[in-house]
């Protein structure tokens, strides 16, 4: 699984941005910022937030976890998840669930 805040504090350091520095660069408040750091997990408005004021792409975030680079099709699955109601993201998350199930009954 993807360390998301560790990814976040690599690219802060490599910037020199404390916390605060990275809540002012992005505009996402302190309190978050610092939540991360007690295991909220970032959502992903925040990171594109932080993609935006580092002047790097989604997949460059993602990318330097590892070797794992994304493909086109999750590219686009995160560019259309960022146009849907909180109701349609609920409704995909719950399928994406009873595809598991169905996948681990097989």
């Amino acid at each position: 699984m993807i360390d998301l805040v560790k990814r976040i504090n690599e690219l802060a350091s490599q910037k020199g941005w404390t916390g605060y520095e990275l809540s002012k660069q992005t505009g996402i408040s302190t309190n978050t910022v610092y939540d991360w750091q007690k295991g909220v997990t970032p959502s992903l408005s925040n990171i594109l937030k932080i993609c935006e004021a580092m002047d790097i792409t989604l997949e460059q975030f993602f990318c330097g976890i590892g070797s794992y680079r994304l493909t086109e099709d999750e590219n686009r699955i995160l560019r259309e998840w960022m146009t849907l109601s909180d109701l349609e993201k609920k409704a995909i998350l719950d399928m994406i669930e009873v595809f598991k199930i169905l996948k681990r009954d097989k």
